[in-house]
């Protein structure tokens, strides 16, 4: 399956400085749950929640208008259905969720962490559950879309939950220097070892980079 680059766009967002040491040991557990089977375990599922238990008081400061910009693009220029349910994995404290609430008729919200969706603002249209996004209380073929902006890929539960044709988004806000990242070549091949992948389209948006891919059956 070829993936399609289209052009960047540009709204003025500075591109995101920091050392590699602050980003690469994310990436590479990111890998590790998308591609190996056991990158996904009891122990890593406690430290990830107690991470961003720690986080969530001061989470609401990492957002702005130009870090929404690239899930906006992402869902405009890589075909995401409109309307329909979707499915906002690592949703933390609803700082992209109005983007979603804005082009679905209902989302779904789901975090690990209880402190994170405790500060996320109640919508209406929208659901928030705290859930392990590897095993989903969902039933299959269930959502239009699977988007995770900056959070973790589980390939096999994207693929159970869409409906046939439905879209896995997945948004790096600081692209390559986004923690939770994976390379669009990689969120496909990743994709493509669980389910028929039909398209998939990649881009860049100010300093975040996205990926959609359109899962067959």
């Amino acid at each position: 399956m070829a993936l399609t680059y289209l052009e960047p766009l540009s709204p003025g967002s500075a591109a995101v400085d920091r050392p590699p040491e602050a980003y690469l040991p994310m990436q590479e557990v990111t890998r590790q749950i998308a591609f190996e089977e056991g990158g996904w375990h009891p122990e890593r599922m406690a430290k990830v929640t107690e991470l961003f238990d720690g986080l969530a008081a001061e989470w609401h400061s990492r957002g702005g208008v130009e870090r929404l910009a690239p899930t906006r693009d992402a869902l405009e220029r890589g075909g995401a259905p409109a309307g329909g349910r979707a499915l906002e994995v690592g949703s933390g404290t609803g700082i992209q969720t109005e983007v979603l609430r804005s082009r679905f008729d209902a989302v779904l919200s789901v975090d690990l962490s209880s402190k994170m969706l405790a500060r996320a603002p109640r919508r209406a249209g929208v659901l928030l559950l705290r859930a392990d996004a590897s095993r989903l209380p969902l039933k299959e073929a269930s959502v239009e879309a699977v988007v995770c902006v900056n959070a973790y890929l589980f390939p096999a539960e994207c693929a159970r939950v869409l409906v046939p044709g439905g879209r896995v988004v997945f948004v790096s806000t600081s692209g390559a220097s986004t923690p939770i990242y994976l390379p669009p070549e990689d969120v496909v091949a990743a994709l493509a070892a669980v389910a028929e992948v039909a398209e998939a389209t990649t881009s860049c948006c100010g300093s975040g980079s996205w990926t959609v891919v359109a899962l067959g059956r």
